[in-house]
């Protein structure tokens, strides 16, 4: 695939990715704000919690591989072989032209990645079952003793395993960038999984109803005790009983998730692969260098996996194991130093608190690194300067969005959340900590896409000197948040500050990272930060905007009238901003026709 056809791909699939997190963010706040208002804090917080048990074991389990298996070359592809493919393509007036590019693989490397795809079975296999009942055994005797608690965990570990088994067909897809077909499918799996998810609450509630509304006729009859109890459960729900329904509600959504991705993968695999014959769904001994990855004499005598993917999916593994405990810390804080109505809270600010960070900074991010770790498989002057130059483009957004955020986020959050949760929570601190939380987003996402960049332009020494960080800002991150939590009594706010602190820490060690690469790249350039000269003036304006909006406006949204003032502030500043860089804005219009053409 050439460089352009890599860059084109990616920015289609950016959009691809945002369409599906909107569809799928918006089907799960819909459920979201459905179950909130009958939902205690503890209830919500447990299932905050087993989703994130099971995405800790998916992690684990496939994302050193998924990133692994985007470095295997296509740069040895046999000519006899290819010649013969085109003659078969060729002569099959059947195929699209999307399904051309099939052939510009070759089988050794379809088959290489088919290999690695079972890597991730086999870690998943015993890790999931050790998290799983290592887990099980720490939760407290009320979840436990929840009706169907036990068989929720058992669905949820099934969840864990079906969804390994898409890791095959999941791969080939990510290596071809079909952003399309794993969209279309992630956006079904979601739809089915909120779909049953309702259907387990409504059908309880349906026989719930049913059966009170019998229990009076037959109850006439009965003693007086009797008669008693059941009015007593005619009264209201079973809370106890309607809490075990919604967790297994929840397991059953994950499942049918993972059910769904599995069968439309396959689909996939057998409509647009497996006429090809280009691999096979099982462990295959390669007995050419095809790939041209492969050093060693493991090329002479055949192998299963390549030597430098292993090395290097070892050294990313290493690295990923510290990066998810610090990524994912703040859910293990709050597990050991925060109420269970603490971890509802925070759930609910992860919820709606990050909208705009998995809306848009979630996609570029995860395209980013796709495009990067594709492009600079073969490092030449032209990939690495036209990656500097897409990571300068996509930072400078980053900055302008993280100004509005910081400047409007604060003052209008809190507002705009008193009319999506319901009375339960109005006597919790999700109002007050959420405008601290808009501060940690900025934070959050400029990380996320400096760090995509750092580990696609990587080598494995400078990987693994990364790891030794993660490992270092693990200890100083626990440190934080156990005196801003613990002796400081600052609750949830203590944990967002030591997530600032962390971040900061790691986006200081990408900078100085890309800056030095920078300066080897354009040796005539002293400073990356030349490129963010235009960046001044919208920080000028911004500030002017800001003091005027929380002196003059008086501070933190009260009413619609002020709202609507914001929302005017803050499209000030963005038709600033697309004047301010209405150069870059026309080139990539420029870029998408000609390519388009």
């Amino acid at each position: 695939m050439r460089d352009e056809s890599i860059l084109v791909k990616s920015t289609k699939g950016v959009t691809f990715l945002m369409f599906t997190q909107l569809f799928t963010k918006i089907l799960t706040f819909l459920l979201n704000n459905l179950l909130i208002r009958y939902l205690s804090p503890k209830i919500f917080g447990i299932t905050a919690f087993l989703a994130f048990l099971q995405s800790t074991a998916l992690f684990f389990s496939r994302e050193a591989i998924r990133l692994s298996t985007l470095r295997i070359s296509n740069s040895n592809v046999r000519e006899k072989q290819q010649e013969n493919d085109e003659l078969s393509y060729n002569s099959n007036n059947n195929h699209t032209d999307s399904d051309a590019e099939i052939y510009d693989y070759d089988n050794n490397v379809f088959q290489s990645i088919i290999n690695f795809s079972y890597i991730p079975i086999a870690i998943g296999f015993p890790l999931s079952l050790i998290l799983v009942f290592w887990q099980y055994n720490k939760l407290n005797d009320y979840f436990i003793n929840l009706p169907y608690f036990t068989l929720s965990i058992f669905i949820l570990w099934c969840s864990i395993i079906i969804e390994l088994l898409v890791e095959p067909f999941y791969n080939i897809n990510q290596f071809m960038l079909n952003y399309k077909t794993r969209s279309q499918y992630e956006g079904i799996a979601v739809t089915s999984s909120c779909i049953i998810n309702f259907l387990v609450v409504y059908l309880h509630e349906h026989n719930h109803n049913k059966m009170l509304s019998i229990s009076p006729s037959s109850s006439s009859t009965s003693s007086s005790s009797s008669s008693t109890s059941l009015a007593e459960l005619g009264n209201g729900h079973d809370i106890f009983s309607e809490e075990g329904i919604a967790i297994l509600a929840f397991a059953f959504g994950k499942l049918f998730n993972s059910i769904t991705l599995l069968v439309l993968y396959y689909r996939n695999y057998l409509t647009s692969f497996k006429p090809y014959r280009k691999f096979q769904l099982k462990l295959v001994r390669i007995k050419h260098g095809g790939s041209g990855n492969n050093a060693g004499s493991n090329s002479l005598t055949g192998y299963y996996f390549e030597n430098n993917i292993i090395e290097h999916f070892k050294k990313v593994y290493f690295q990923l194991c510290f990066k998810h405990l610090l990524t994912e810390g703040d859910k293990l804080i709050i597990n050991s130093l925060c109420t269970v109505e603490e971890q509802g809270i925070y759930s609910l600010l992860s919820n709606y608190g990050s909208l705009v960070t998995r809306l848009i900074f979630a996609p570029i991010e995860e395209t980013l690194r796709l495009f990067l770790t594709r492009l600079l498989i073969n490092k030449t002057n032209h990939n690495l300067k036209l990656s500097m130059e897409v990571l300068i483009n996509i930072t400078t957004f980053y900055l302008y969005l993280t100004i509005i955020i910081v400047i409007f986020g604060p003052i209008n959050s809190s507002y705009m959340m008193r009319y999506l949760i319901g009375s339960k929570w109005s006597s919790t601190s999700v109002l007050e900590t959420i405008r601290v939380y808009c501060f940690y987003l900025p934070f959050l996402s400029l990380n996320g896409i400096l760090e995509a960049f750092f580990q696609s332009v990587a080598d494995g020494d400078q990987i693994l000197k990364h790891s030794y960080l993660m490992m270092l800002l693990s200890g100083v991150f626990l440190l934080n948040s156990w005196i801003l939590i613990e002796k400081m009594k600052l609750s949830l706010e203590g944990l967002i500050y030591s997530n600032i602190i962390n971040m900061v820490l790691r986006i200081g060690y990408c900078v100085l990272f890309i800056n030095k690469f920078y300066k080897e790249l354009f040796s005539g350039k002293s400073s990356l930060i030349v490129n963010f000269k235009n960046f001044k003036k919208t920080i000028i304006l911004s500030g002017i905007i800001g003091v005027f909006d929380w002196y003059f406006l008086g501070g933190y949204t009260k009413n619609v009238k002020e709202l609507v003032i914001n929302i005017g502030l803050a499209m000030l500043i963005v038709f600033f901003i697309i004047y301010n860089e209405r150069k870059m804005i026309l080139s990539f219009v420029k870029f998408r026709r000609e390519k388009t053409n």
